[in-house]
């Protein structure tokens, strides 16, 4: 099981990393409001997929949980869970705790 708290943070401490990776120093001080994709976004759209795959990476190995937040339920929501580092955390959550 995954809290929101442990999900904000594995989300937050891999933009500090891809900030570094990327040379978005804007990243480095990300917080739930922090825009990752769309209007106001600070990634593009490799920028996201390399998140992606770290954050599901991040996931089996502190959970032990193998999950895809990229899928068809996640791009067919209203209000897509890669708008906003609260989003993604939230949706993680939901994610992780359904495995």
């Amino acid at each position: 099981m995954i809290t929101r708290k442990q999900s904000l943070d594995l989300v937050i401490q891999r933009l500090g990393s891809l900030a570094l990776e990327l040379g978005k120093p804007a990243l480095l001080n990300a917080d739930e409001s922090t825009h990752l994709f769309g209007d106001a976004a600070h990634l593009d759209s490799i920028g996201l997929v390399t998140l992606i795959a770290d954050l599901e990476q991040d996931i089996f190995n502190q959970f032990g949980k193998r999950v895809t937040l990229a899928d068809e339920k996640a791009m067919s929501r209203l209000t897509s869970p890669f708008r906003r580092v609260g989003l993604l955390a939230d949706y993680m959550v939901e994610v992780v705790n359904k495995v």
